[in-house]
């Protein structure tokens, strides 16, 4: 069983973490797929490595020319050496010394390329980590909506009034984001780095995968898998909850308590094709949705119903005009000063 002070002894470890290529990659993803139980240990010392910062030693200016002129000299010099000796004695023949120049010049040759080429560590800023994560924030408007691609292949659509964290550049471990709102992945599969999505306390792991997370502000978290599995724990528990295609869970964030349920793609995805619909949804629901979309504040006036449920779908309608058809089902009357919607039961 390896230690971290073991893999930080270990120069091809120590060359893949600082200097990673092709063939590391997969020397030590086929090591990690073989030792799962010592993956913990492995990153441990890689976080070790990467916050290691080495100052940068520079050449002294004119380093290079310096060298090049040196070399370029010796063989001249040897030259005017073996004209003088000969003139002095007509039976002079090369001597060790001029070996002993060559040599020299072979030597200081091959210390100069090893210095120009050797590869600087680059300079960080006082108090920085080496190889920090960079952090990239996505955000939409109301009524907005985001498409991008993440740099392993894996796509995304943020809905409206959303945000998304991502790293510049993934781990050669993992793969992490942070989701405040609502997105709908499609997950580059890689078996060997899980895909990790964190939404209030919540990890949704995956390999490849499509699913969709609702996690607005003051609801609850709706986790939709589409296709392939999903793996769902929470930080305060160790029990994780295992979704199937065609499964739903619903946390509760104020009990903390987990709900599976069959879920309808046509409604929950609906937002991606430029839908709005609802099936059996709550006052709560559909207040908050229309709000996303289309920019609103509701305030409502007299008692909410108890027992609210209403189901439509719409697209590309106007506020008023989806307030109209839903007034005329519910019974409730409504009106729009600017950005704010009044509802009057």
């Amino acid at each position: 069983m390896k230690t971290k002070e073991d893999f930080l002894t270990d120069p091809e470890f120590i060359a893949w973490v600082k200097q990673p290529n092709q063939q590391l990659d997969s020397y030590w993803s086929k090591w990690m797929v073989a030792n799962p139980e010592q993956v913990g240990e492995l990153k441990k010392a890689r976080e070790i490595l990467l916050r290691v910062r080495y100052p940068e030693h520079k050449a002294p200016e004119g380093a290079r020319e310096a060298i090049l002129q040196e070399l370029l000299r010796e063989p001249k010099r040897q030259k005017e050496i073996e004209k003088s000796a000969l003139k002095k004695d007509p039976s002079f023949r090369r001597q060790p010394l001029g070996q002993m120049h060559r040599i020299a010049a072979i030597l200081l040759l091959s210390f100069g390329l090893a210095w120009w080429l050797s590869p600087m560590p680059t300079d960080t800023a006082p108090g920085a980590a080496a190889n920090e994560t960079v952090w990239i924030e996505k955000s939409t408007q109301p009524g907005e909506k985001l498409q991008l691609t993440l740099g392993d292949g894996s796509r995304i659509w943020l809905n409206a009034n959303s945000r998304l964290f991502f790293p510049e550049r993934f781990d050669y471990l993992e793969r992490n984001v942070r989701l405040i709102g609502e997105a709908y992945f499609e997950v580059e599969k890689d078996s060997l780095r899980p895909f990790r999505v964190e939404t209030n306390g919540l990890v949704t792991t995956v390999l490849g995968t499509t699913f969709n997370i609702r996690n607005l502000e003051g609801s609850n978290i709706d986790i939709s898998l589409v296709s392939g599995s999903v793996k769902v724990t929470e930080k305060a528990l160790a029990d994780p909850v295992w979704l199937e295609p065609g499964q739903s869970m619903r946390h509760d964030v104020r009990t903390g308590k987990n709900k599976l349920r069959n879920f309808n793609p046509d409604v929950v995805l609906a937002w991606r094709d430029g839908w709005i619909r609802f099936d059996r949804a709550s006052l709560e629901e559909v207040m908050q949705t229309l709000e996303n979309w289309y920019g609103v504040a509701f305030h409502v006036q007299g008692s909410k119903p108890v027992a609210w449920e209403f189901s439509g779908e719409y697209k590309e309608q106007s506020l008023e005009d989806v307030l109209r058809s839903m007034a005329y089902i519910q019974g409730f009357q409504f009106s729009i000063e600017e950005k704010i919607v009044h509802l009057k039961f």
